[in-house]
């Protein structure tokens, strides 16, 4: 009985050992393949220390093995990146820097939760960062360009249109090339403005008294629901205002709500709110209109994007309003919520971090 008692430990033995090394093994071949990934690998500590990092982080951060221990702020002393780092709840997408060391590098830092300790990957995305640009460039640039040629069009089509000896048989082709330049102008128009809130990096802030440019927006909706006879209520819970760009601002709120008004059948319901929130202070606009498929709403934001493209252009949208919305949003530190069920009609909000709410002026 001891001799099979000691056969079957010695097993139990030989198993657990042979786990251990596989374990063991499988850890080896992780740290090698960390070890040549071209992207900065570096585990920190919980009290963001340097414990671990892959030979692309060491030449990187130009690390040496006295440097364990150290914190990660004693070699990435960059503002941005302390912000990203110490904020309570990490941003997905991560964040992008100009690289300390080369202004022409650009740099992507991610921070994972690791257990107790943090997995920080940073990544060289300079050449996605040139071909960005590039686009940019090319977008603004060839709708400069389409801009003077539309203006001509459409100040010939509208003085032709108005001759009173126009032939009967011509006039139906006039009016349709008439609509078309205008949207083509409309549409320029939005890849403009979608392209100043790109490539400007820094725009000029100022106090923004909400209750004013609320107001402005529900009299801008109301001249345009003259057609669609929608009942329109804006409520103000709060006089708290922010500081930002109130061009861009008035762009994207607007769209929101002219977005509601053209996609809810006639005689309907809007509610444009501003309340205070714990996390700040929300705009939302709601309507009991059409509704959107869950399918559709992850990729409303995207430019071009159309849930029915025959009812956008029915409504003379470009599909540019909501990737105008995205990005002014941007600006503010936060992103669009969408609530919506078919039928019943949809919430647009979104809520602006306490940082860059601010009391109202006082003259």
């Amino acid at each position: 009985m001891d001799m099979i008692t000691l056969g079957e430990n010695n097993q139990q033995s030989s198993q657990q050992q042979s786990s251990q090394q596989s374990t063991t093994d499988q850890l080896k071949k992780i740290r090698s393949a960390l070890r040549a990934l071209r992207d900065a690998v570096i585990l920190l500590n919980d009290d963001d220390g340097l414990e671990w990092w892959n030979q692309a982080a060491e030449d990187l951060l130009l690390l040496q093995s006295s440097h364990h221990g150290k914190s990660i702020f004693d070699f990435i002393d960059v503002p941005e990146f302390r912000q990203y780092y110490e904020s309570k709840v990490t941003p997905n997408d991560g964040v992008h820097l100009v690289s300390w060391q080369d202004s022409n590098r650009y740099l992507k830092c991610e921070l994972t939760p690791f257990g107790d300790e943090k997995l920080l990957i940073i990544y060289d995305v300079t050449r996605l960062q040139h071909l960005e640009q590039m686009r940019r460039d090319f977008v603004a640039n060839v709708s400069h360009e389409l801009r003077t040629p539309l203006t001509v069009l459409m100040g010939y089509l509208e003085n032709f249109s108005d001759q009173p000896d126009m032939p009967p048989q011509w006039q139906r082709g006039f009016e349709l090339m008439t609509q078309q330049t205008a949207r083509m102008n409309r549409v320029v128009n939005d890849l403009l403005l979608l392209s100043r809130i790109e490539i400007e990096e820094t725009h000029e802030l100022h106090y923004i008294d909400m209750t004013k440019l609320l107001t402005h927006v529900y009299d801008d909706a109301q001249a345009y629901n003259q057609e669609y006879e929608h009942s329109i209520h804006l409520q103000i819970d709060t006089y708290d205002g922010l500081y930002g760009s109130e061009m861009y601002l008035n762009s994207a709120l607007s769209n929101l709500v002219i977005n509601a008004i053209k996609y809810t059948p006639k005689e309907g319901n809007i509610v444009i709110s501003w309340t205070k929130t714990s996390a700040g202070c929300q705009f939302s606009v709601t309507d009991d209109g059409l509704g959107i498929a869950p399918q559709h709403v992850a990729r409303l934001t995207e430019r071009f994007y159309r849930v029915d493209s025959g009812r956008s252009r029915e409504t003379g949208g470009t599909g540019l309003g909501l990737a105008i919305v995205k990005h002014v949003l941007y600006q503010y530190d936060t992103v669009l919520q969408i609530e919506s069920s078919e039928g019943q009609g949809s919430t647009f909000s979104a809520v602006f971090p306490a940082v860059h709410i601010c009391c109202a002026s006082i003259d």
